[in-house]
């Protein structure tokens, strides 16, 4: 096998297949064996299928050029809340353990049809509603910068993946930031796209009264709009679908410069109070775009006005998700769970109506307050990544979903307004944890704002940061 890195980019180990430096077989090996490695200090992976990958990956190493896809031989990783038939979706839950989805989510066909071999799926909170990654039926995952540290989440064990050179791409999943707070805590890139450009299907509820998207996830930029082209594209019946999105080309828009934008940087959450070494981090990195032309002014965005109506769609979402769990196995959910599903059934239909209308609404005044702005800039997270144990499933139901908001006040309000937003590395703490960045741009102008992300990179470089390794709890400071 030829020796490479383990932390090449999608494009340049496609660029290696198409010239037959490696083979997708060996690319697909070199994921397995990574994996195996390191996964046991983070529980990042919760399923592989090996043998099904390296059976692909030697067919795909058969195919003609003609008929070889953007992502031809690069490994993917699931997150285990997206339906794959030759691998259990478990929703983290012990309940769901032995759970096989009667049909294929689109954006897995559409990955496997581009040519991207799936090794695997990664860990997630039960049922996705937590914003760390950790459960009873794989335990917790935990920040290869520091294990002590938690990834965030709910896509947290994509994120660890990423960041630890087990794959270049990941597929998450963000309903109120659950690819950026990963992508933050972990060094990587989340992009949460505009509303309706990657499908849910074949599910055909609303994901969190329309909160909810899948998203790509990788360790640049460039690899993030790759990704997203493969995703992106409509499907009759999606209630949000982007009309002719299919085919969109990402990819390049992150090879030309951006356009000479208005920024408003935003350094004050809805609520919650901002760490000061995160407001450090993200101002110097900021600075960035001016460096680069841009126009960089302070914003006085107000996020406020959407945190109690989100809170009412989690918990009737929680509620909605338990009412399908078989009437034998709810006791194997846990109390979290269960607890957030209770305060979902105390709300009424006339409730959730009010919450919806409230966030769109709120909504709209927020589309308003940037009007004035091309992108909005903001940290990503008002704090930096947390212990694993800071969010305790704790009997105050009320305290912890405060702590919850509180910490992810930049993230949140964006699922519920539809625009676009990215976290991209902005640099690390004293601790030596990273610190994310968020770029919020206009509804449908996704291709923007992972244009100025890509220029932002290439004036920030992170590429050559990774967490130390062996992997080990950093000593305290």
């Amino acid at each position: 096998m030829t020796e490479r890195s383990p932390y090449l980019s999608a494009v340049a180990l496609r660029a290696l297949v198409e010239d037959g430096t490696v083979s997708a077989r060996e690319l697909v090996e070199g994921a397995l064996a990574r994996i195996a490695e390191l996964d046991s200090a983070t529980t990042a992976v919760v399923a592989v299928r090996a043998e099904a990958a390296i059976s692909e990956a030697k067919a795909a190493d058969e195919l003609p050029a003609e008929q070889r896809g953007a992502l031809h031989g690069v490994p993917v990783l699931l997150k285990d809340l997206t339906e794959t038939t030759d691998l259990p979706t478990t929703y983290g839950s012990r309940a769901l353990k032995d759970n096989y989805a009667p049909a294929e989510a689109v954006v897995v066909t559409r990955l496997r049809e581009a040519g991207a071999i799936v090794v695997g799926t990664t860990n997630t909170p039960e049922t996705g509603l937590r914003p760390t990654t950790e459960n009873l039926l794989f335990g917790a995952t935990r920040n290869p910068w520091n294990l002590e540290h938690s990834p965030g989440g709910s896509s947290g064990g994509a994120a660890v993946a990423l960041a630890l050179g087990m794959v270049p791409l990941a597929q998450a999943t963000d309903a109120a930031g659950s690819g950026r707070i990963p992508a933050s805590c972990c060094g990587v890139v989340g992009l949460k796209p505009t509303r309706g450009r990657v499908p849910l299907a074949p599910a055909s509820y609303e994901l969190m009264a329309g909160m909810g998207t899948i998203a790509p996830m990788a360790r640049s930029v460039e690899d993030t709009a790759l990704l997203l082209d493969a995703m992106s594209g409509p499907v009759l019946g999606d209630p949000y679908a982007i009309a002719g999105s299919r085919g969109a080309t990402f990819a390049d828009a992150v090879s030309r410069p951006p356009s000479r934008s208005r920024i408003g940087l935003c350094m004050t959450p809805p609520h919650g109070t901002l760490s000061p070494e995160v407001r450090e981090v993200v101002a110097a990195a900021a600075g960035a775009f001016a460096d680069l032309g841009h126009t960089l002014t302070d914003a006085d965005v107000d996020f406020s006005g959407l945190r109690d109506p989100v809170f009412t769609v989690c918990a009737a979402t929680a509620a909605a998700i338990v009412d399908t769990v078989p009437h034998d196995r709810l006791g194997l959910l846990e109390g979290s769970t269960l607890a957030l599903a209770r305060r979902g059934w105390l709300k009424t239909a006339a409730d959730h109506v009010a919450a919806v209308s409230t966030m769109r609404n709120e909504s709209a005044r927020l589309l308003r307050a940037m009007a004035d702005y091309d992108y909005i800039v903001t940290p990503t997270l008002t704090q930096p990544p947390p212990r694993v144990d800071a969010f305790p499933s704790a009997e105050d139901l009320d305290t912890r979903w405060r702590e919850y908001l509180d910490w992810m006040a930049f993230v949140y309000p964006v699922n519920c307004t539809g625009q676009p937003a990215i976290s991209i590395p902005a640099g690390r703490t004293a601790a030596g944890l990273p610190v994310g960045l968020q770029i919020i741009g206009r509804i449908g102008d996704d291709a923007g704002v992972l244009a100025l992300a890509a220029a932002f990179a290439q004036a920030r470089p992170w590429s050559a940061q990774h967490p130390p390794e062996p992997i080990a709890v950093a000593p305290a400071r």
